[in-house]
């Protein structure tokens, strides 16, 4: 999928802006790992994007390492990818790393879960708030069951079923 997000950049860019991606979308994949009742979760971000997103957030004009190695961009990301069971608290996500491959950021995030997946709510507003058009993918897999969700500017909690 991450090659599919860098192609769409280059497909639909215009020769002048080449270095300028003229989309904005993250994508999340999320599984769940039965046997450690722990939900996984893959984000793909790009880096320019996710880094004016947090430094507003956390209101530094750090850039996107910056803000990884300081902790910023995690507090962002938590703060708006959230998975709780139908009408309770969220549950806690924790970092399980982050990685960057050219101008892409890929965050691992993990939950421990006592519900099955399917009562399992999820809610994405990356970038919502800095893009009119951002879009967030979530693809959800457990098992031989997948879903997919898109999340836009105003969307609430939706299902993982």
């Amino acid at each position: 999928m991450l090659s599919l997000l860098a192609g769409a950049t280059f497909i639909t860019a215009r020769p002048d802006a080449a270095l300028a991606h003229p989309i904005h979308m993250s994508v999340t994949e999320v599984r769940f790992i039965e046997s450690r009742k722990t939900l996984e979760l893959s984000v793909r971000v790009f880096a320019n994007d996710f880094s004016a997103a947090a430094a507003r957030y956390s209101r530094t004009r750090l850039g996107a390492d910056s803000l990884i190695d300081a902790g910023r961009g995690l507090s962002y990301l938590l703060a708006n990818i959230r998975v709780a069971p139908l009408n309770t608290a969220p549950i806690k996500l924790v970092s399980c790393g982050v990685t960057r491959a050219g101008d892409m950021l890929q965050f691992c995030l993990r939950a421990k879960v006592s519900v099955p997946p399917n009562r399992i709510y999820i809610a994405n507003t990356v970038m919502t708030e800095l893009f009119d058009d951002q879009v967030n993918v979530v693809q959800s897999r457990h098992g031989r069951k997948r879903a997919s969700r898109m999340f836009v500017r105003g969307d609430g909690w939706k299902s993982m079923r």
